[in-house]
């Protein structure tokens, strides 16, 4: 798409450039694309967004009481594999014109495939993302990130509860305290990554290591500095953990969740923690760091959320535990954790703080990057 949305929607004044800052950061923090964090943060509505962009894009938009009653024939046209990989659900067949939902209607690439497999006149329209990942999910069994699946959860609520309602309260552009290698508390932007509507992210997954390679921390230093997304950044922050730590996990807080990014143990990659996601509501270590603003070291109290931790961490219950917050927004938005010996923990907590603090200057790296593409 030639041009980015956040562009398109400060040109039309449907949003103000601190709503566009606040959404930037929602999206780096929480890895959703840019349209999916003004639709959560109530800047827009999807179904505002949907209308704006069939307007400036000459597609037929697509509403949320089609997406949710697809023929089983016309989901069959499409298979699962494809309709994932350029994320399009078919919505409607009229001789051999089919109507396809897309993010992207001007995604070229995916129309031709699917008008190859499906013999097929593609007619692209479009829909928010949150809503191809809810369909994914529902019509082919496409395993869909919690953060927009829970978007889309609200999101339907709401239109049950209050279908005229249209959210567009102003959001205020925040700074947050940072502490630097030599101790000191200094200010910094928040973390963020710019990815344009419908800029797809490569499959991280394909370009990951299964096993977590040992580096120096000068190394360390150059890959951050060199990452170009959030998903890279994090990569690195892994294998640091898995190197230095007996087993190392990032979580995200995602409102009443604490939902699992990355993990190691015994220098291979975690990929069960993807799927652990901890209630805040309930009795963890999580919940005491989201409360206290503090790092916990120790032992687990044994509750039913600590016992999923040491679980997926491979982790047993005698084995101490290093939790650390990360605050942005003036608030804790992810949380490290790490397992090993006491005194060994103790040592490295230092280091682990400086760890976080690079991480830190490789986001603000990133954010100057997509600032000079904006502007």
């Amino acid at each position: 798409m030639a041009a980015r949305l956040g562009e398109l929607l400060l040109n039309e004044k449907l949003i103000t450039p601190e709503q566009l800052d606040e959404a930037l950061e929602n999206q780096a923090i929480f890895g959703i694309k840019l349209g999916s964090s003004l639709i959560e943060l109530g800047v827009i509505t999807d179904a505002q967004l949907c209308r704006f962009l069939s307007e400036k894009l000459g597609v037929p938009a697509v509403s949320p009481r089609v997406m949710s009653s697809v023929p089983p024939g016309v989901l069959a046209l499409v298979p699962a594999q494809l309709a994932g990989k350029h994320r399009v659900v078919p919505i409607s067949i009229d001789g051999k014109r089919l109507a396809l939902a897309m993010t992207d209607p001007t995604d070229f690439e995916a129309i031709d495939e699917v008008a190859f497999v499906t013999g097929c006149v593609i007619y692209p329209h479009i829909v928010p993302d949150v809503r191809i990942t809810s369909a994914l999910s529902k019509y082919y069994q496409i395993r869909g990130d919690i953060r927009y699946l829970r978007i889309e959860e609200e999101l339907s609520s709401k239109r049950r509860t209050s279908p005229g309602t249209e959210a567009g309260s102003k959001t205020a552009k925040i700074d947050f305290p940072m502490m630097n290698e030599s101790g000191e508390l200094r200010t910094v932007e928040i973390p963020l990554e710019f990815e344009g509507f419908a800029n797809l992210p490569d499959d991280i997954h394909a370009t990951e290591l299964n096993e977590v390679e040992r580096y120096s921390v000068d190394q360390l230093s150059i890959e951050f500095a060199s990452a170009k997304n959030r998903d890279q950044i994090a990569t690195v922050f892994i294998k640091y953990l898995g190197q230095e730590f007996s087993g190392g996990a990032l979580f995200i807080i995602r409102g009443t969740m604490a939902v699992g990014w990355r993990g190691t143990a015994a220098g291979k990659r975690l990929e069960e923690i993807e799927n652990l996601t901890i209630l805040l509501s309930k009795p963890s270590v999580m919940r005491e760091v989201l409360e206290t603003r503090q790092f916990s070291m120790g032992t687990l109290i044994q509750t039913p959320e600590n016992r999923q931790i040491l679980k997926t961490l491979r982790t047993l219950s005698t084995t101490p535990l290093l939790v650390v917050p990360i605050i942005m927004l003036n608030k804790v938005v992810a949380v490290v954790v790490v397992s090993g010996e006491m005194e060994a923990l103790g040592k490295r907590l230092p280091e682990l703080q400086r760890v976080v603090y690079k991480a830190s200057l490789a986001f603000e790296m990133l954010i100057l990057k997509n600032k000079i593409l904006m502007t």
